[in-house]
């Protein structure tokens, strides 16, 4: 009864800590009507709910392995579990502080971020492509509205439905792309506290500055689908 007692209060403790760090990186958002190509990829999804699923996860599974181990740091051990979830998501701070104990040097430290960040890029732009192909589908879906509303051919209900379904995808589109820029601020922060204590950061810099493009390129996209859309007349 004793240790399960203590495993709770580990449990509670690690899910405090962490989503203490992660409140800020974006929440959890229904997915009715959104397409499945971007509701069922992970990558798109690691960016929707990566502020919450993500790091409670790993605050979860952290603290149930921790409470379970002999860590004389509980509260780090969680927090370097939420780190592999997360990534960044779990914050600037934390994920430095983590960086800090697991490796000795800050060469080492800088290298391991670099590696991080360039998952990171991999997964935006797996997810970008994902995003960019529902787009397109969506523009052509609105182009063909547009002739079949002139030429008096849809239903009013069909037309509402396919509607719907087009600001889901513009809507979850747009909490994806709140929480990349979220992540990419991290990176800077990150980068620029390395850089003042002596860091070399171009590498680290480089592979931000394709983020930023990244991002930068699907917000351009979903602006372009914004636009189509609010062009659309529905009565």
């Amino acid at each position: 009864m004793v240790a399960f007692k203590r495993l709770r209060t580990a449990v509670v403790a690690g899910l405090i800590v962490v989503l203490a760090g992660c409140q800020s990186s974006g929440g959890l958002g229904g997915s009715g009507g959104v397409d499945p190509r971007l509701a069922n990829n992970q990558d798109v999804e690691f960016f929707n709910k990566s502020g919450v699923m993500a790091c409670a996860g790993g605050a979860l599974l952290g603290a149930l392995a921790c409470a379970a181990s002999n860590s004389s740091n509980k509260a780090v051990c969680m927090i370097a579990a939420a780190v592999a979830g997360c990534g960044v998501g779990v914050g600037a701070n934390a994920y430095l502080d983590n960086q800090r104990k697991k490796y000795a040097s800050q060469e080492e430290q800088l290298n391991a971020s670099i590696r991080d960040i360039q998952a990171e890029n991999t997964r935006i732009q797996n997810a970008t492509n994902v995003a960019k192909s529902v787009i397109a589908s969506d523009k052509l879906t609105l182009a063909k509205l547009e002739k079949d509303i002139a030429a008096r051919k849809v239903k009013k209900d069909a037309l509402q439905q396919q509607v719907k379904g087009v600001d889901a995808n513009i809507a979850y589109l747009r909490n994806t792309l709140t929480d990349m820029k979220k992540h990419q601020q991290q990176w800077q922060d990150i980068s620029s506290d390395m850089h003042r204590t002596g860091g070399d950061t171009k590498k680290l810099d480089a592979e931000i500055a394709q983020m930023r493009d990244q991002i930068g390129s699907l917000q351009g996209e979903l602006d372009s689908l914004y636009t189509q859309r609010t062009a659309l007349k529905v009565s």
